[in-house]
């Protein structure tokens, strides 16, 4: 049992280390533009203060860079879904264009009138596995 378990766990972490390094660059990513706009905030409060500027418009400022630092995080945070919802339709294209339809025109499969009597499904001998 316990070897079905350490499988088990190895095959989740396999599948899920995309999703986690997709996780890691938008943290990065989000990280890399606070530091941008805490740098410029800096900079700006540096200004105001050395070109004695007047506070009001010194906290607009910094009120218009604060709503600029989450357009930008928005705008990874966006794009990188977008990024991931264009592979997926790329991957659902590669499987409509590779795999072949199942009616196919040589085919004739007519079930009988009384087909559905008992709305039962009986499978014998199936098994299933993964991996």
């Amino acid at each position: 049992m316990s070897e079905e378990l350490d499988k088990n766990t190895r095959l989740i972490n396999d599948s899920q280390r995309p999703a986690y390094l997709l996780l890691m660059v938008q943290q990065w990513l989000n990280l890399v533009l606070v530091f941008v706009v805490m740098i410029m905030a800096a900079v700006l409060t540096t200004l105001a203060v050395r070109l004695h500027s007047s506070s009001g418009f010194t906290g607009a400022s910094l009120v218009t860079l604060m709503g600029f630092g989450e357009n930008l995080s928005g705008i990874v945070i966006f794009y990188t879904k977008l990024e991931t919802s264009i592979g997926a339709i790329s991957r659902l294209k590669t499987f409509n264009e590779s795999v072949r339809p199942e009616d196919r025109d040589d085919e004739d499969v007519v079930p009988r009138a009384q087909w559905p009597q008992t709305g039962s499904i009986r499978l014998d001998g199936v098994s299933a596995s993964y991996g």
